[in-house]
């Protein structure tokens, strides 16, 4: 990456790059012309003229000197065209370095590349030796394993090819190149590969379309394989596949896309089941409407799917069952919405709830964050406690979280007694753990939980979390994590520092599960695969996720690490450039690819909600290169060729909606509850606020403490809890005991931790009372301190209890100070 061959192709391509930008304002600014008055096309074709006349890239780079035009165009279609203009030759007026300065830029990295790189070969080596240490791999791993057993090895390497048959090898497009790698070792002419470049949307797990693609039109010229073009399709209806070729047509080709869709992509309907027809328009909606900053788009959009959902259910819209291949009502789980993101999910949710509408979102939940398995995450750990027979702290935690849990829904009173008591081995949480802990040095992980389940009677109370099916489901997850961690070796007594380990990791799971009549709601690649009758697309605004390119550092097959120079302050190199219009290029040719993926799902009507289109150019053959690679969301591709779906627009007003009468819809969301008529009446008011000073009376230690201090602290604060759980009553420890022979209980209220806030001249005063005896005619303060009680800060912050409980009380008030370890009760005046 930093030889001369390399470094000169780099520089020329880029050179081309702002030559092409060129070419492209030269297209713009003809397409703009129809927009300007005569004075307005002159002082432009004025300001650009050097540029059109510049050859080379010195002289497109010095072509605009310092000149400055600033034209006021009407038109939405004008402006946005000569906005595209603007940004080109922003781009052009960025750049001020002559090609020897570009090459120089690239090697000054060199240095602090090589740096990098070793770095990166320590870090290598040292995860190879734990790895090599543990025995653990990643899926990567094995796959370079495996590769290297072939490669290396001729008698393993012919072995394999002469072993099988056929190698079948399925959604090919979504190959990677080691997996390509390994096919290739261990093929011998027998290899099958079904697969659809169209479908290709995996490039964040590493797939590689390319592949798929340089064989694709290798075949297609009899160069190493036969090609066979799958069109026919027997998911959609007729209309269904002509709308979407009238849409792929127009976008999707061998440069932008992967694919010449128009010319040998073009999918031709043959599943005769659909020449039952009902009165119905089999094509396309585009459901389009007025953006309102009152309202999200995602309320919008979903408020309008809900009501045509509705729509069509009460009016037995007909749909073909595929088991009796006859019309039938529609019913709520042949429709599906599909957005690119799962960020208005709940939006969705809600408003489908508000209107009756059952729904099932598809995505992947994590499993080390639900409650239940949370729950079950520390019965293991309290088991080990049980099994070491140590109850401390920790065990106390898991204890409190099993008991409160809806296993036991024990109240806090009840815990509160087994804490003070220390009745914890005579509970049923105890006693149930004990029973499974008897066995914990001769069973798997997997027997553990099947004992914990049985012990716990956990199936029979999941029916207390609401969806059994869901539980279930993580349960078995579960199982099967504790299967594949006896596999690694793990113990049950590892499982522990497992989970303390992975608390911070998304183990994620799959809830896979059709809604049986309910709408389905999920994002594009969940959909991938499966079909509905009647598909909705919305949330096509939300711009892509360019996050990738944003960093400093980055790495790329065709460009190698790319850094940043330090040019008096980070400045890229033109590799960043090269490299965004590299990536942007890559990810609206999967975005593209993923519309399709999600367009593809409909089998008898799709229906698209997106806000007004605006775009009015006119679509001849195909969406231009220069457009399209411009598109940063699903809307923008809609947009481009708006001319030829004005055919299928429904624009509604929104006002229609009744969206607030109807749903009380706002930025909050918030379902109208209320069942009468009855309206409340709001009345603002506006309340006068000042930063004020916050204090507080305990004393404060701004120092760094020694490990003897901080073990005082710890023990001061245990002492604390003694004092704090003590009824001062019955049952009381002996350092307790001494306090309670000192005062006088007899008649008190006792009020323990009694915390308190109040002003007073602009000043908020914070405290916490340890000890608060409330008799007829007299309030006694009692603050316990480890054994220190001589220092004047305690003094006065026990004469701000005074004061606070004097104004509060109207009583005379005695504060006092307990050393426990001298068991000392000192009264302050």
């Amino acid at each position: 990456y930093y030889s001369n061959e390399f470094i000169d192709n780099v520089v020329n391509e880029y050179e081309n790059s702002i030559i092409e930008i060129k070419n492209e304002i030269y297209e713009s600014y003809l397409d703009l012309k129809g927009y300007l008055t005569d004075k307005q096309c002159n002082n432009l074709n004025e300001y650009l003229n050097s540029l059109f006349q510049s050859n080379t890239y010195d002289e497109i780079i010095h072509s605009f000197d310092n000149k400055q035009i600033r034209l006021t165009i009407s038109d939405l279609d004008g402006k946005a065209i000569y906005k595209n203009i603007q940004e080109n030759i922003k781009s052009i007026k960025e750049n001020t370095y002559t090609k020897e300065e570009l090459k120089n830029n690239l090697l000054s990295t060199k240095d602090n590349t090589e740096v990098i790189i070793d770095l990166v070969k320590e870090l290598d080596n040292r995860l190879n030796i734990f790895k090599l240490k543990n025995n653990s791999y990643t899926f990567n791993d094995i796959a370079k394993m495996a590769i290297k057993i072939v490669r290396d090895n001729k008698e393993v390497r012919n072995e394999i090819k002469n072993y099988f048959n056929e190698i079948m090898v399925d959604e090919y497009q979504d190959t990677s190149d080691l997996q390509d790698e390994f096919i290739s070792l261990i093929s011998n002419n027998n290899v099958y590969m079904v697969g659809d470049i169209k479908q290709s949307i995996y490039r964040f797990r590493n797939a590689n379309p390319d592949i798929f693609r340089s064989k694709y039109n290798d075949y297609s010229n009899d160069k190493g394989g036969y090609k066979i073009d799958l069109l026919k399709n027997f998911r959609s209806r007729e209309e269904v596949l002509d709308n979407i070729n009238s849409v792929f047509d127009l976008i999707m080709d061998e440069k932008i896309g992967n694919a010449q869709y128009k010319v040998s992509h073009r999918m031709i309907s043959k599943n005769n089941m659909y020449n039952l027809r009902s009165n119905t328009d089999y094509n396309m909606d585009l459901i389009t409407y007025e953006k309102d900053d009152k309202y999200e788009e995602a309320e919008i959009e979903a408020f309008i799917i809900a009501k045509d959902i509705k729509e069509k259910i009460e009016s037995k819209y007909q749909v073909i069952d595929k088991e009796t291949k006859k019309l039938r009502d529609v019913n709520y789980s042949d429709f599906c919405v599909i957005m690119d993101r799962g960020s208005s999910f709940d939006t969705y949710s809600k408003i489908f709830e508000y209107f009756n509408i059952p729904s099932v979102i598809w995505q992947d939940e994590k499993l080390n964050t639900e409650d239940d398995i949370l729950i079950l995450k520390n019965i293991v750990n309290l088991i080990i406690k049980v099994k070491e027979d140590i109850i401390d702290e920790e065990f106390k935690y898991y204890f409190t979280s099993i008991a409160r849990s809806y296993l036991f829904n024990y109240t806090d009173d009840e815990i509160l007694n087994i804490f003070v008591n220390n009745l914890f081995k005579e509970d049923n949480v105890y006693k149930l753990a004990k029973e499974i802990s008897i066995d914990l040095d001769t069973i798997t992980n997997s027997e553990l939980l099947d004992n914990i389940i049985n012990k716990f009677n956990i199936y029979e109370k999941t029916i207390l979390k609401g969806n059994i099916d869901s539980c279930n489901v993580r349960y078995d997850e579960l199982s099967k994590l504790f299967s594949s961690l006896s596999n690694l070796g793990y113990t049950p007594y590892d499982l522990k520092e497992y989970f303390k380990n992975s608390s911070k990791l998304d183990i994620r799971y799959s809830l896979n599960t059709k809604g049986l009549g309910s709408v389905n709601i999920m994002n594009i690649h969940k959909s991938k695969g499966l079909e509905f009758s009647i598909c909705y697309f919305s949330g096509l605004s939300k711009k892509f996720n360019d996050q990738d390119i944003k960093d400093n550092f980055l790495i790329d097959n065709k460009y190698g690490i790319i850094i940043p120079i330090n040019n008096d302050g980070l400045e890229n190199t033109i590799l960043k450039k090269l490299y965004t219009r590299k990536y942007y290029k890559e990810d609206i040719s999967e975005k593209i690819r993923l519309f399709y993926v999600a367009l593809t799902r409909t089998k008898e009507k799709m229906i698209i909600v997106s806000p007004k289109l605006e775009n009015d150019n006119d679509v001849k053959e195909i969406v231009s290169d220069n457009i399209r690679l411009k598109y940063r969301s699903l809307y923008d591709i809609l947009d481009s060729i708006n001319t030829k779906l004005k055919a299928y627009n429904k624009e509604i007003d929104i006002n229609d909606l009744n969206l607030t009468t109807d749903y009380n819809l706002s930025k909050k969301n918030i379902p109208n509850i209320f069942t009468d008529d009855k309206k409340i009446q709001l009345n603002e008011i506006k309340i006068d606020s000042e930063i004020i000073k916050d204090t507080h009376f305990s004393k404060e230690a701004n120092y760094i403490k020694t490990k003897e201090e901080i073990d005082n602290m710890k023990y001061g604060t245990y002492m604390h809890y003694l004092f704090e759980v003590s009824n001062f009553k019955d049952t009381c420890s002996n350092e307790v005991l001494d306090l309670v022979n000192k005062l006088d209980l007899e008649n008190a209220k006792i009020c323990k931790e009694y915390e308190f806030i109040y002003e007073e001249d602009n000043t908020k005063y914070h405290g916490i009372i340890d000890l608060l005896l409330i008799y007829d005619d007299h309030v006694d303060i009692v603050d316990y301190k480890l054994k220190n009680i001589d220092d004047e800060n305690y003094k006065k912050q026990l004469l701000g209890y005074k004061k606070y409980i004097e104004n509060k009380l109207n009583k005379k008030t005695n504060t006092y100070l307990y050393s426990i370890f001298n068991k000392t009760l000192l009264e302050i005046k």
